[in-house]
């Protein structure tokens, strides 16, 4: 039987710490990025347009150049929220595929998040055709992505430098807030099997390849602490995790390509 034993606790506890951190930033990257600069770019879009799109109606139904205070605290707390737990998935998934980019991790996240969307349902949104310019509108939109994964990572360098190392003892702050990665990821597969919540139609073959990322770094960050797991599986744990991002990337991105290509 697999089981914790021994000095595994500190390694354990590294893990969980590191999970933690990384799906904290995530959804507070998610809130300021998602919630705060997204409010802003909506504005910069408004002003873009000119004023004689002001006051026709978006997609999801607001005025454009229209902006109230409950609007604005639903855009921050829930739409903010939600992207940064959903993000926080991507995040901590990638995680270790993407060691190597050193102090420009922050970017590798910024582009697996892009790529998560790769299905295209984010630009099927038909405000990316009646709001001008397109190609200011689409720039923001990506570069959203950009800000949400430097941002998780410049919060991440903070709270390691100030919240408390891991130890080698029972660390349970760390571990509940591990386990509450959980909520995420159903709320991804959410997004990607039930159309009525994300709007679009389902994409199980893209959710598939995000849950093997997933499930490969689960596997790798778990064989650094239990014992019993064979070589073998840690290494074709490797193989498969920087293969199946790999490929996220690549029918993620091409997809987005081509739906930037449709709008402009």
């Amino acid at each position: 039987m697999v089981e914790v034993v021994g000095s595994s606790q500190l390694r354990a506890n590294i893990v969980f710490r590191r999970v933690a951190l990384l799906g904290i930033s995530s959804l507070i990257s998610g809130v300021l990025v998602g919630g705060v600069l997204g409010r802003i770019v909506m504005r910069l879009s408004a002003v873009a347009a000119g004023p004689d799109m002001v006051g026709r109606l978006t997609e999801n139904g607001n005025r454009i150049g229209e902006f109230t205070i409950v609007g604005t605290m639903i855009l921050i707390i829930f739409v903010g929220s939600f992207s940064g737990v959903a993000g926080s998935v991507i995040v901590v998934g990638s995680d270790p595929w993407l060691k190597w980019l050193g102090p420009l991790q922050g970017l590798g996240f910024g582009l697996v998040a892009l790529a998560a969307t790769g299905d295209g349902s984010p630009f099927d949104s038909v405000d990316f055709f009646i709001l001008e310019p397109r190609a200011l509108n689409v720039a923001m939109f990506v570069g959203l992505h950009f800000a949400f994964g430097l941002v998780v990572s410049g919060l991440y360098w903070l709270f390691d430098r100030t919240l408390p190392p891991a130890a080698d003892r029972e660390q349970v702050g760390y571990l509940v807030v591990t386990a509450l990665g959980g909520v995420g990821l159903l709320l991804v597969i959410a997004l990607f099997t039930v159309p009525s919540f994300c709007g679009c139609e389902p994409n199980y073959g893209f959710l598939a390849i995000i849950l093997v990322v997933v499930a490969s770094t689960a596997v790798r960050h778990a064989s650094t602490f239990i014992s019993g797991i064979p070589t073998w599986v840690a290494r074709s744990t490797t193989v498969i995790g920087y293969s199946s991002l790999a490929l996220l990337l690549a029918i993620g991105l091409r997809a987005t390509i081509d739906q930037i290509q449709r709008i402009l």
